[in-house]
């Protein structure tokens, strides 16, 4: 009998291929990677299953596989089976759901094993003798680290001082050893802080539920203490030898978070983000899978880390649009880390001071449960929020002068001042005023932006930048002009009208370089820059206890949107930013400019607690059947000819109406909004039903002939479960 291992590769195509035992000793498992043929190449993937031959099998048309990568399995049952169910759920190939679960390093071949360093530590027996004076420096710096140091941090501190360190080991002044590399443990943990009734009702209500699968949604206020919450619970698992898992909607929260944690927690803590190497990430993901990383800290793809002992999850700030995946598998981190504490059969924490509608349906149909923190943690008032009239008079560019009367205010006072605005560049639009040409981008239906700085214009959607110009290229004259306003644009206005204050412009483009923006928010929470200007990167979580004034910019974008969440969004969003102002000792002011004052949007903004704002659009949600309440899928397609992209999702419609199950209503295929990105001309079929079930149904029953259409080797498509918007 001839063993075939069935190998999952990481390819389009929605089956699995079998290979041949290339060595009988070896012992073959579920989950090791392979290195197997496949066509002119050579891929890594994963072993699915193993199975004896049988006489219906024509083993001469099987390749053996190459090599075995691993000795033991590299995927537990656990990250086995979520992958599977991500395939299923998300009708996604296999293999790319095992290319999403595993760090690059690894999905690239690389040995499983753990990173080792050089570890000194004074030696048990300090014989007197004759020190040089760069040894007697690494003396006394060891002597305040008890467990040792490395020899990476020894150099940082010191400088390069090998031979020095030889000279001591001969003197059995130090030893060295190698240790896994890791972040050591604090030793200098800061008092915990005294929870308030609600910070302790609310632990106690996780607690009671360690040992069983509950979803609570934690609804705090901004600034009520929902991170105390946290630690506390995660401090309790800790000593209880769990593990806990803690998602973050952004890369710039990760250094805020890390360090509440690292001065309370005495634990081993490992970051599964972007920002770190691909080496490092490996080595959080081993760390976690060992059991030796008691708390991970990261974002949206740090929720398929495997852990060892998982005791808890938290999601933080758990509406953030940041955790749904937009490309590839399109995969919600929030709905992932349920199916995992649902299996693991533990409590997981749901935290937002404006939780997502979804979230407040589940409560409402008691499947969550709610946990409130009503008041401000430090006893701080909420701030009071004031509309301004755009249309009114202005200062300059776009700030009114009520505005800047306000800021003046604030910065006599010495206070910080924080201006929102959702738009980075100088400029959304450069027109021509002879001939009324704009600059468009030509890969994409949308306008090329102003980024004066560096003296170009960038197509924010596919990223052509171009220079400048200084005369039109359609008429010739020189009287080019610019409208709106950016990020760029206010920080710029600012300086100029108060030249004697630090601006700071916090967005994608001032933070390019490593830890560029944790050194802005060090700058910020030291007083440095008194007047912050920012995109929503400003509007998270981040705690700036000398701000008292926030100014919302531009308010009204998201009132003009045809996204169907789009005045979720924006709810969310204006409290979260204005959530920035007030949270110290002094109290806090808003001045949220628009053009409709008298919108009842911004009457219940203002007037009403968000859970009011909430309600309202359920019901609107209900009236049309969109989610929470119904369930969407959307498939779209792209082809760089026009009609292409059109023509399959008609064919892909045509197969699905004729199963005609009348459950699911099948709509379009339409152009999207923005109809040509990149290139590329965009289109999408929508499938709406009042539950989930039927739409996986119908698309289990046709996505094998879907894929097997003409045109679908053609054009790119895509499928996406629980779209978040459908532009």
């Amino acid at each position: 009998m001839t063993t075939i291992i069935q190998v999952s590769v990481p390819c389009p195509l929605r089956f699995n291929f079998d290979y041949l035992n290339n060595n009988e000793a070896h012992s073959w498992q579920i989950g090791q990677r392979v290195l197997v043929p496949f066509g002119s190449r050579q891929l890594i993937g994963i072993i699915i299953s193993i199975r004896q031959s049988s006489e219906d099998d024509n083993l001469a048309k099987l390749k053996p596989i190459i090599e075995c990568l691993d000795e033991k399995p590299l995927l537990d049952e656990d990250l086995l089976s979520l992958s599977h169910w991500l395939s299923a759920y998300y009708h996604h190939p296999l293999g790319d759901c095992f290319q999403a679960v595993l760090p690059k390093k690894l999905r690239q071949g690389e040995q499983a094993q753990l990173e080792t360093e050089t570890i000194w530590q004074l030696s048990s027996s300090q014989e007197k003798s004759t020190l040089g004076s760069k040894q007697q420096q690494i003396i006394d710096l060891l002597q305040q680290y008890p467990l040792g140091l490395s020899q990476t941090e020894l150099y940082k501190k010191i400088g390069s001082c090998k031979p020095s360190l030889n000279s001591l080991e001969e003197k059995k002044r130090l030893s060295q050893s190698q240790q896994i590399k890791q972040q050591p443990i604090s030793t200098n943990l800061s008092e915990p802080c005294n929870l308030n009734d609600e910070q302790q009702d609310a632990v106690e209500s996780v607690w009671k539920s360690a040992q069983q699968f509950m979803p609570f949604l934690l609804q705090g206020i901004t600034g009520s203490g929902k991170t105390e919450v946290y630690i506390e619970l995660t401090e309790r698992m800790v000593k209880q030898g769990k593990q806990v898992l803690i998602l973050i909607p952004e890369i710039g929260l990760t250094s805020q978070f890390v360090s509440r944690f690292r001065q309370r927690v005495a634990a081993y803590i490992s970051v599964l983000n972007s920002s770190i190497s691909d080496r490092e990430r490996k080595q959080s993901w081993l760390l976690a899978k060992e059991g030796l990383a008691n708390i991970i800290i990261g974002t949206r793809s740090a929720v398929f880390t495997p852990l060892k002992n998982i005791g808890l999850i938290i999601i933080d700030e758990e509406h953030d649009g940041s955790y749904k995946q937009q490309d590839g598998l399109r995969y919600h981190a929030r709905n992932i880390a349920l199916i995992r504490a649902q299996r693991a059969k533990i409590p997981i924490i749901l935290g937002s001071a404006t939780p997502s509608l979804e979230s407040l349906y589940k409560v409402e149909q008691e499947r969550y449960k709610l946990l409130e923190l009503t008041y401000r943690a430090t006893g701080a008032k909420l701030p009071k929020v004031h509309l301004v009239d755009s249309t009114g008079p202005k200062a300059a560019n776009g700030v009114s002068s009520i505005l800047y009367r306000a800021i003046a205010e604030q910065l006599d006072r010495e206070n910080q001042v924080l201006l929102f605005i959702n738009r980075r560049g100088f400029a959304p639009v450069l027109m021509c005023h002879e001939c009324n040409w704009q600059a468009s981008c030509s890969h994409c239906d949308a306008k090329m932006i102003v980024h004066q700085r560096k003296n170009t214009l960038c197509c924010h959607h596919c990223g052509l930048i171009q220079r400048l110009p200084t005369q039109c290229p359609k008429c010739q004259t020189n009287d080019l002009n610019t409208y709106g306003a950016g990020t760029e644009q206010i920080e710029l206005s600012l300086q100029a009208y108060f030249p004697d204050t630090t601006v700071l412009r916090i967005d994608r483009d001032s933070t390019q370089k490593v830890n560029a923006f944790a050194d802005m928010v060090t700058n910020i929470q030291q007083g440095g820059a008194k007047i912050l200007v920012g995109t929503q990167m400003l509007a998270k979580g981040h705690d700036f206890h000398n701000v008292t004034l926030v100014g919302v910019l531009d308010a009204d974008q998201g009132l003009l949107s045809a996204d169907f969440r789009a005045s979720e969004t924006l709810a969310q969003l204006i409290i979260q930013v204005t959530g920035r102002a007030g949270r110290g000792e002094k109290s806090g002011e808003v001045y949220i400019q628009t053009s409709q004052p008298q919108h009842p949007f911004w009457q219940d903004l203002i007037n009403q607690p968000y859970r009011v704002i909430a309600n309202k659009l359920l019901k609107e949600r209900e009236t049309i059947s969109m989610p929470p309440v119904g369930s969407l899928c959307v498939i779209r397609a792209e082809d760089q000819q026009e009609q292409l992209a059109i023509q399959f999702l008609s064919d892909v419609a045509a197969l699905l109406i004729q199963h005609n199950q009348q459950q699911v209503l099948v709509l379009g295929p339409v152009p999207a909004i923005m109809e040509k990105r990149a290139g590329r001309y965009r289109a999408q079929l929508l499938l709406s039903c009042p539950t989930r079930k039927p739409i996986h149904q119908l698309l289990d029953h046709y996505i094998d002939i879907i894929s097997a259409q003409k045109l679908a080797k053609k054009v790119r498509w895509s499928i996406d479960i629980d779209p978040l918007d459908l532009l």
